[in-house]
């Protein structure tokens, strides 16, 4: 088969390709406008179904920005620090993105156990428990309104951010690496947060008892590698 360019001129080459760049530069900013609209879309559900629980939740607006924080912090660190977790730039963006979806399966929990203003019994206790089993059936039903990756990383963190590196987390009892990354990172965030302030069931905790706390393991143990990175960024988080 004979080849259409075979007779062009050097000159002539040039400009088909310098025509072809321009078309594949066209193309690129085209997919990159649609990536970016689609990321924006994205982040907006996030926004409106955290909204939802923060309607449940008094403390909620206020909780879910700290930890969308806390959790980019530590998760730079982990990027950073941990290459072998293999989180990217865009990784650690949709991670943080939805970790104000850690509990959105609160919504499924009565009022008079999400806002008891004192000690669950151990019947409310297993019931808010199931928080996580019911936010990943929310999200299975919004599942195709957003991209892959960010429903992957948003079941993760609602059905995982209550493991524990130990095993004595819940609902499946998941150990070591079997709990995902992101799950781990939001879960810490999750954690300091709830314990240096006040709740309609506890009082604020002073932040240097509070870091004492998670790294003596007194509110459970979490992964070392994910501890190291709490040390290191101590200091940032603690301006929020």
């Amino acid at each position: 088969m004979e080849n259409e360019y075979e007779h062009c001129s050097r000159e002539e080459l040039l400009q088909i390709i310098e025509k072809q760049n321009v078309r594949i530069d066209v193309l690129t900013q085209m997919v990159k406008r649609q990536t970016d609209i689609l990321q924006k879309w994205s982040d907006n559900i996030i926004e409106l179904l955290g909204s939802i629980v923060e309607y449940r939740d008094l403390e909620s607006g206020e909780h879910i920005a700290r930890v969308k924080t806390y959790t980019r912090i530590i998760g730079k660190e982990v990027k950073d620090r941990y290459p072998e977790y293999g989180l990217t730039d865009q990784d650690l963006h949709i991670i943080v993105a939805t970790s104000p979806l850690h509990d959105i399966g609160k919504i499924a929990i009565p009022d008079d156990i999400i806002l008891k203003p004192g000690k669950l019994t151990e019947e409310e206790f297993d019931y808010m428990k199931s928080h996580t089993i019911s936010g990943s059936e929310i999200l299975e039903m919004v599942k195709d309104a957003w991209p892959e990756e960010y429903q992957r990383y948003a079941m993760e963190i609602s059905h995982f951010h209550h493991e524990r590196f130990d095993g004595n987390g819940y609902p499946e009892g998941f150990e070591g690496e079997q709990i995902p990354i992101s799950a781990q990172i939001v879960s810490l965030a999750d954690v300091y947060d709830a314990l240096v302030h006040e709740r309609v069931y506890k009082d604020a905790i002073p932040r240097d008892r509070a870091y004492r706390m998670i790294l003596h393991g007194e509110c459970g143990t979490f992964n070392p590698k994910i501890i190291k990175c709490f040390e290191a960024c101590r200091e940032e988080m603690e301006k929020y």
